[in-house]
């Protein structure tokens, strides 16, 4: 558990650190500080390392959840497999082949594989940070005891309906916004969670209402 739990809290902390990466260059992006398309490369690059980050502290809650509760975090790690693989596919391909494509003027923003509102690419990353949610949703279940940790990853969750109508409704991409702060708050609960230091002679095996650990 104790490897367990390094890895959980660095990769939550990277999940948190890759969030604020994407979020800051969206703030200037939106603000057009950023040219086109090269505001692409800062929003996609930490949000490539983000995927791997945030499915590897998923599966360590799985690890720390208790034995009743699994279904919950297993189905987290479930649609954070699907988010991972689904955002892997579109950021990988659009820093390799659409992006220097751009630049060298070789395609233009009508191209089918072009990454703006209500592209084809765009619709699969909505779907991939509709799996996020769904995962963040799912797991929170498993920590209904550990109350600032349910809230966190379960308010991420709740932003589900809005990723999805913001696709088709350009507005709610404001109120999906939100998301630079219940993500980053849904980790670091998540990286506090896994910095609880235990003695080498206790073994976890459930929390309690206060989310402390039982001695076994």
């Amino acid at each position: 558990m104790k490897t367990v739990g390094k890895i959980g809290y660095w990769s939550a902390i990277l999940s948190t650190i890759f969030a604020i990466g994407y979020s800051v260059p969206q703030i200037f992006s939106t603000l057009k500080l950023i040219p086109h398309p090269q505001d692409l490369v800062w929003l996609f690059v930490p949000s490539l390392f983000l995927a791997p980050a945030f499915l590897i502290a998923i599966i360590c809650l799985h690890y720390y959840s208790d034995e009743n509760l699994k279904i919950w975090t297993a189905l987290g790690v479930a649609f954070a497999l699907l988010y991972a693989g689904d955002i892997s596919l579109v950021y990988f391909t659009q820093l390799t082949v659409i992006i220097p494509q751009l630049l060298k003027n070789e395609i233009t923003e009508t191209h089918v594989l072009a990454f703006h509102s209500k592209s084809f690419l765009m619709a699969v990353d909505c779907l991939g940070y509709f799996f996020m949610s769904l995962s963040t949703f799912f797991a929170a279940f498993a920590f209904s005891n550990v109350k600032w940790l349910f809230r966190g990853l379960l308010y991420n969750g709740l932003l589900l309906p809005v990723l999805v109508l913001a696709f088709f409704y350009p507005v709610f991409y404001y109120v999906g916004a939100l998301w630079m702060i219940t993500f980053p708050v849904a980790m670091l609960n998540t990286a506090r969670l896994f910095r609880e230091k235990l003695p080498d002679t206790w073994h976890v095996k459930a929390l309690d209402a206060e989310g402390q650990f039982l001695k076994s």
